[in-house]
């Protein structure tokens, strides 16, 4: 795990699809499970210095998309 003061990332952190590391795939689905998504972030790998907020944003807006996708 990664520690930006008062901002932990890299919990459950991304990969590839077909990638053996991280916990969930680039689309946000957790490995080995079906219909569930991780967004929060704890899929960031590193946030270098910055505070969290913005990256934040920009993966629930991806994951927004990602699902509308998904459910048409």
């Amino acid at each position: 795990m990664f520690h930006v003061p008062s901002h932990a990332v890299g919990t459950a952190s991304m990969s590839l699809f077909g990638a053996k590391a991280g916990v969930v795939n680039s689309d946000l689905s957790l490995k080995g499970a079906s219909r569930l998504r991780v967004v929060d972030r704890s899929v960031l790998a590193t946030v270098h210095a910055i505070n969290t907020q913005a990256p934040i944003y920009a993966v629930a807006e991806r994951a927004a998309d990602l699902i509308k996708v998904s459910w048409k």
